[in-house]
């Protein structure tokens, strides 16, 4: 049994725009329809004396035109860099804090390590039952 699926769709990419046609065809003049297939091909086959050198310039534009996104992109980078360090200091900065006030709200020294730390004494809101 064949397959009931649609098998001539088209995608956005082949579907041609009357834009798109209208740029690719040629257009026809009067003044270009009297003309000869001989006259049509030598007026084909000239080309400006210059134009190297104006292909050459607009490589030279394209070119410099990539190496000023190049220096941009790396600026962007380089600022990312410096934000991220920024960023990981304060987030180091920030747990330290949070584990010195942890520290004072348990009643240890923060100064001490865990090993040197006194036994837990009662502090606020705790009760020691002597019997």
């Amino acid at each position: 049994m064949e397959s009931e699926a649609l098998k001539n769709v088209r995608t956005i990419r082949q579907v041609r725009t009357s834009l798109y046609v209208a740029r690719s065809q040629k257009f026809r003049t009067t003044n270009s329809l009297s003309r000869r297939k001989e006259e049509i091909e030598y007026l084909a086959s000239l080309s400006d004396r210059q134009l190297e050198r104006v292909l050459a310039k607009e490589r030279a534009r394209f070119a410099a035109f990539d190496a000023s996104v190049k220096r941009g992109r790396q600026r962007v980078l380089r600022a990312r860099e410096r934000l991220a360090v920024t960023i990981n200091r304060n987030r180091a900065l920030t747990e330290l804090r949070q584990e010195l006030q942890r520290a004072r709200w348990e009643g240890r020294d923060p100064a001490l390590s865990k090993a040197e730390q006194p036994a837990e004494q009662p502090g606020l809101h705790q009760i020691e039952l002597i019997y």
